[in-house]
Order: C-alpha cells, then sequence, then structure tokens
C-alpha cells in the first residue's frame, strides 16, 4: 500500500509542476551554404498583450550563420509559410535577432504552429542581394517518436518488475 502512495505522490507532483500555459514551438534549420538560424513560432488569439481580435503570427529570428560564411557575411532576408510568397524582412546579420508579428487571414482556432512549419523556409542572401541559402525548419520524424515512446515504455515496464 505504501508504494502506491509514493507512485500516487509522484503522479500528483508531475501533474502539479506540468505547465498549463502555451508556450511558442522552438524552431530550427541549416542550409547547405552555411545559413542557419533558431528561433521560435507562435500563434496568439484574441488575449495577448495588444488585445488582437484576429490571431496573429508571432515568428522570432535568430540569425546563427557561421561568422566565415562568405566573406561579406549572411544575412536572413525573410521567410516563406506553406502555400505563401516570400515575406522579406529587414536584414538580420550573423548574430542578430528579429521579431515579427503578422495577421493571419484564417481565424480557425484549430491552426496550430506545428501546421505551419511543414512548409517554412528561411532564406539568406549576401551584402550584393544575392539569395544564397535557403534553410527549411528541422522536424522531429514520426519514427524518432515512436522510438522514443517505445524505449520509456521497455524502461516502465523494467522498472515496474523490480518494484
Amino acid at each position: 500500500m505504501k508504494k502506491m502512495h509514493v507512485i500516487g505522490f509522484v503522479v500528483l507532483f508531475c501533474l502539479v509542476i506540468m505547465p498549463t500555459g502555451t508556450y511558442a514551438l522552438p524552431i530550427s534549420g541549416t542550409g547547405v551554404n552555411g545559413g542557419s538560424f533558431t528561433g521560435s513560432i507562435d500563434i496568439v488569439y484574441g488575449s495577448d498583450s495588444l488585445s488582437a481580435s484576429a490571431p496573429w503570427l508571432i515568428i522570432s529570428l535568430t540569425n546563427t550563420s557561421a561568422t566565415g560564411s562568405r566573406d561579406i557575411g549572411l544575412y536572413i532576408a525573410g521567410y516563406v509559410l506553406p502555400n505563401s510568397a516570400m515575406t522579406e524582412i529587414d536584414l538580420v546579420p550573423v548574430g542578430g535577432t528579429w521579431m515579427g508579428r503578422q495577421p493571419l487571414a484564417n481565424a480557425d482556432r484549430g491552426t496550430t504552429a506545428e501546421s505551419l512549419i511543414n512548409g517554412f523556409v528561411v532564406y539568406f542572401r549576401d551584402s550584393g542581394g544575392t539569395v544564397f541559402d535557403k534553410a527549411p525548419v528541422a522536424v522531429a520524424e514520426p519514427s524518432t517518436m515512436m522510438l522514443f515512446g517505445l524505449g520509456l515504455l521497455a524502461l516502465g515496464v523494467g522498472l515496474r518488475r523490480k518494484i
């Protein structure tokens, strides 16, 4: 009976410390010619600090390209969302961060950040204005998640047999 109390306490503790809010989805990508970025993407509905009535897409991008990438440097020039044209942004130098908001035409609350990153690509250009590289968002493969889940299941079964 004491084991059940300990297990119940651990489950309750995990539920209490579980985050209840939504957080931005971390994204990253690396191109073939040295362009790379990290950042986050989030969708915020009418309860954000600006009291927006329509959903907003909030994107934050940090240029993490190698400083030696082409002697003239690489700049983030813009991004592309699925089924849309490139949205140009101010040039973001290596180490710089850009954050932007844009309204979403689709007010469906079923739209998630995960559904938008499927075709999300960041474009890089050099100081001469030539598009030099593009980096798609890296997304974990479903098979990786299944392998991770099976590993946790095996660990749980193994621990249960020892108890």
